[in-house]
């Protein structure tokens, strides 16, 4: 059911806050807000469709777009899985993201998408220069691409919020 595989940011939220090099100092404990443009490729596999439920596998790859705010966010790129059902019309996903910044420092975050809310990220672990990072934030789809028939479209994400290292 194409009209139901896709009705909200579904993983497009795990898009959600990507960081860089140096900027930002590990040892930084104040908060910093967070605005930002993520554009990505979405792909689906549909595990079952039906007009009760739909129920699939997302995978995103993605860039964050300048201008960004802080700018340390500009050119972060990364990974995301996750699975996304949708019944009665309410979408429901849940999933997680890899961020890899050009030093090659990671840092995990996940994403919560409820009927009827803003998509939400929380950021979970990282490596490197991100070992302690933490915060949230809100994301909501700015635009998708119409579904192809192999299950992949383009999409843009807005997202907002805060985070810190520890």
């Amino acid at each position: 059911m194409r009209t139901k595989w896709f009705s909200g940011p579904g993983l497009a939220g795990l898009l959600a806050v990507g960081m860089t090099t140096g900027a930002v100092v590990a040892a930084q404990a104040e908060e910093t807000e967070y605005k930002l443009t993520a554009c990505g490729h979405l792909t689906t596999v549909m595990l079952q469709s039906s007009p009760d439920l739909t129920v699939q596998s997302e995978q995103v790859w993605y860039i964050i777009a300048p201008p960004a705010t802080p700018k340390v966010f500009e050119n972060n790129t990364g990974q995301c899985v996750g699975y996304g059902r949708v019944t009665n019309g309410k979408r429901t996903a849940m999933g997680s993201c890899r961020w890899t910044d050009p030093d090659g420092d990671t840092f995990i975050g996940e994403s919560v998408d409820i009927p009827d809310k803003p998509g939400v990220w929380t950021f979970l672990s990282g490596i490197g220069k991100w070992k302690g990072i933490r915060g949230n934030g809100t994301y909501q789809l700015l635009g998708i691409s119409k579904p192809r028939a192999d299950g992949t479209a383009e999409l843009c994400v807005s997202l907002t919020g805060k985070y810190a290292l520890q």
